[in-house]
């Protein structure tokens, strides 16, 4: 442990290289929007998140300080409002050049238990977060979602948001909440905001979040997370409940930094 606080000591010690500044301000519209305050607290998150993470290049990628940063910044982003997350249950991020596969997964059989189906090619994912795991991305699909910021396309923003949601040891669609107040709030307005997607995509009304969002409560909250912070005021005029909830459990408001 003593080790541990020395090391992050000299790292917030270490000024913020003005080069990475001048590239996060060129590369990421979300930056020149944050107050010069919030620029220096996100600033030093990037640094601990860099410097505590094990970075692989995968698939032939070979990482520069650039991708990493793109990386962090984005991940960080969500804890703004939220310090203390610190991600602490992500060891290792493993970046491929462009989607890749995945390995077999689990079977459920009739009558109970598991089967391995063994699949030598996988299913083809963009994105994906393990429970006191890594984080995988595609890098090509990470970078066009960094910079295409109001595409509501954002692997980063999804996937992290998903390790936000395993923060609690399940990956429900409702990260650690505040109080049990906070945590009916928002069980009743994620439940009703899932089933007017629901209805939403059966009749053809526009609506802000892509069908994926009903897989399951946990995408919902991850592709839900997406749209806060990449398209808000869209967000706010389909559903402003949903927009509130998670304003308060981020403890921002994206739409008031426009």
């Amino acid at each position: 442990m003593l080790v541990r606080w020395l090391r992050l000591r000299k790292i917030r010690r270490t000024p913020f290289p003005p080069a990475w500044r001048v590239f996060l301000d060129r590369t990421l519209d979300f930056w020149s929007k944050l107050t010069a305050d919030e620029q220096e607290r996100l600033e030093e998150e990037i640094r601990l998140f860099i410097a505590e993470r094990n970075w692989e290049g995968c698939g032939g990628l070979e990482l520069t300080d650039e991708m990493r940063l793109i990386v962090a910044a984005e991940a960080c982003r969500l804890l703004l409002g939220r310090p203390g997350e610190r991600y602490r249950s992500t060891s290792t991020i493993l970046v491929y050049p462009n989607g890749y596969f995945s390995g077999p997964s689990p079977t459920p059989v009739l009558g109970g238990g598991t089967v391995r189906v063994i699949d030598p090619v996988g299913t083809p994912v963009l994105g994906q977060a393990y429970e006191r795991g890594p984080v995988i991305l595609s890098w090509q699909h990470a970078l066009d979602g960094a910079t295409r910021h109001e595409d509501g396309h954002n692997v980063i923003l999804h996937e992290f948001a998903h390790k936000l949601d395993m923060a609690n040891g399940a990956t429900d669609g409702m990260p650690p909440m505040d109080s049990a107040a906070q945590a009916r709030e928002w069980h009743l307005v994620m439940t009703e905001a899932f089933e007017k997607l629901g209805r939403s995509l059966r009749t053809g009304q526009p609506t802000p979040l892509r069908p994926y969002a009903l897989t399951n409560p946990a995408e919902f909250f991850a592709v839900s997370t997406e749209i806060f912070f990449e398209r808000p005021e869209r967000l706010d005029d389909w559903d402003p409940d949903l927009y509130r909830v998670l304003s308060g459990w981020y403890r921002q408001d994206p739409k008031a930094r426009r």
